[in-house]
């Protein structure tokens, strides 16, 4: 997949923390691609030779650079805020500077998407086999990747997320319910170094513990404090047409037990609770069936199911707003599709 006229469309921003080790080798592939108005590395504080490692790209690189380091480290977010802000292209691509695998195809991959103006941003992942939960569960955050976004896209985001491993959640939210949608691509040969290979299993382990507080505090944040209101009021009539459903299943159930005879019907479904001293619902259950004349549980079951299955005819389309309005994210083409 070639680049579409994206030579003076695009700029390649990477953040990189103590990478000395890994970012010669992706610079080495981001420099001679063709298709990069400009490169910006961020050296995020980092106390080994990063830095100095991407300079030297500066004197041999036939792409403009700019390297610039913060005081000290900020956070992934701040560093591909500065990026962005630098940046004099509307497309970004984001590169990590610790993948391994990285080609110039897999780069046109990600770009192409954005640049045709279908969608807002491109993600590029490493291939791993949980991603498959992301097609399962839409409410699982697709994190990290080489990522390609528009500017308009970035500058959606208030600036609290745009600090430390917030960003990720964050454009994969703004981009379903305020652009124009994103989807992701598994690269093939295309890995990154885990935390605990480049830090020692203790100190790895507790990065990736704050790593995962702060994307699933976000997306908490996210879903509560952000999502456009019509589709917040669309899950709350969503939990009434789920009470409605269970309601009319309840007033089944009573229509079962009537049949088969209230107490033989709770002894049958409650026998092992029955036999457990500590048991207190099922008890309560057989005492009410035992000592509630027939026609009254028939009268309360009746009563159940109508007004339940009423309830739930009324609002069953609005279940669609479940799951994070998952059903809107399809029918407006901004769900985060594997490609």
């Amino acid at each position: 997949m070639a680049p579409q006229e994206n030579n003076q469309r695009v700029t390649a921003v990477v953040s990189a923390y103590n990478e000395a080790p890994r970012i010669e080798a992706v610079l080495q592939v981001l420099t001679t691609y063709p298709g990069f108005a400009e490169i910006i590395v961020i050296d995020d504080g980092s106390t080994d030779d990063t830095a100095e490692i991407a300079k030297a790209f500066i004197r041999t690189s036939n792409v403009r650079m700019n390297v610039v380091q913060n005081d000290r480290n900020m956070g992934k977010g701040y560093s591909m805020d500065r990026g962005v802000k630098l940046a004099h292209t509307e497309i970004i691509f984001f590169s990590d500077a610790d993948i391994t695998g990285l080609t110039h195809k897999a780069i046109d991959e990600v770009i192409a998407p954005v640049l045709g103006g279908h969608l807002d941003m491109m993600i590029g992942m490493s291939d791993r086999r949980w991603y498959v939960m992301h097609e399962m569960l839409t409410f699982v955050p697709l994190l990290g990747g080489e990522r390609a976004i528009t500017r308009s896209l970035w500058q959606k985001l208030p600036e609290y997320y745009k600090q430390h491993f917030r960003i990720e959640v964050a454009l994969n939210f703004y981009s379903v319910y305020y652009g124009q949608g994103y989807k992701y691509k598994i690269l093939d040969g295309v890995s990154q170094t885990i935390k605990e290979e480049k830090y020692g299993w203790w100190r790895g382990a507790w990065a990736r513990l704050k790593m995962f507080y702060n994307i699933f505090s976000s997306q908490l944040r996210l879903n509560f404090r952000h999502t456009p209101h019509f589709v917040r009021e669309g899950r709350w009539h969503a939990l009434v047409a789920l009470y409605g459903m269970a309601g009319t299943v309840l007033g089944i159930l009573f229509f079962i037990a009537i049949y088969f005879g209230p107490s033989e019907f709770i002894r049958y479904v409650f026998a092992e609770k029955l036999r457990d001293p500590g048991a207190l619902l099922a008890p309560l259950l057989l005492d009410f069936a035992n000592f509630t004349p027939i026609n009254k549980i028939a009268l309360l079951g009746l009563l159940i199911f109508i007004s339940s299955i009423s309830i739930f005819i009324l609002t069953r389309k609005n279940l669609n707003f479940l799951l994070y309005g998952f059903i809107y994210k399809l029918k407006n083409g901004k769900h985060g599709k594997r490609l």
